[in-house]
């Protein structure tokens, strides 16, 4: 069993800033000159973020902070809340860990999620096109493949029917 437990008088410099606190510990740190821009960079600057917590007098300031904090979780004027809260996901960035568990983002962590395509179209068949099929003929490959972007990005109609024409050339 731990005590709860708060610290006060964190420096940049200590160990307890730089790693993961697994307990029920609250690390208070005084933010030189009251900057959030500081602020924002010694929270930044630390290799883990599970969650964070920022607490201050004005819930826009503290949102306006959190949004460019990198962490899995944010809270503002509250600690833990997260985690109580089963229908939000939980989970960390950087060394804190990838992926999240509750919610529907945890769900579909257990899905396997794909793509499958088919033709819609009874007698239409997409196929690849013979100038871009194995074995490539780079004479020809190469052309289509330019041509295919253009007809496909051009932002003017002419560049896309030289496209167009292009496809037709190479085919």
């Amino acid at each position: 069993f731990f005590e709860p437990t708060v610290i006060s008088g964190i420096t940049p410099d200590m160990r307890i800033s730089k790693e993961e606190v697994f307990g029920p510990v609250m690390c208070v740190i005084t933010v030189p000159n009251d900057s959030d821009d500081e602020c924002i960079r010694l929270i930044n600057d630390c290799n883990f973020g599970l969650g964070s917590s920022v607490y201050s007098a004005s819930q826009d300031r503290g949102m306006k902070i959190g949004n460019s904090i990198r962490s899995g979780m944010f809270t503002v004027n509250d600690f833990g809340v997260n985690y109580l809260i089963q229908s939000l996901p939980f989970g960390g960035v950087k060394e804190s860990g990838f992926g999240r568990f509750a919610g529907p983002e945890g769900l579909r962590a257990c899905c396997l999620e794909r793509s499958m395509v088919k033709d819609r179209i009874w007698g239409v068949r997409t196929s690849i096109p013979p100038a871009i099929n194995y074995p490539i003929d780079a004479r020809k490959g190469l052309p289509f493949g330019i041509s295919l972007v253009k007809m496909f990005y051009s932002e003017s109609l002419l560049a896309k029917l030289a496209g167009i024409i292009g496809l037709i050339k190479s085919s």
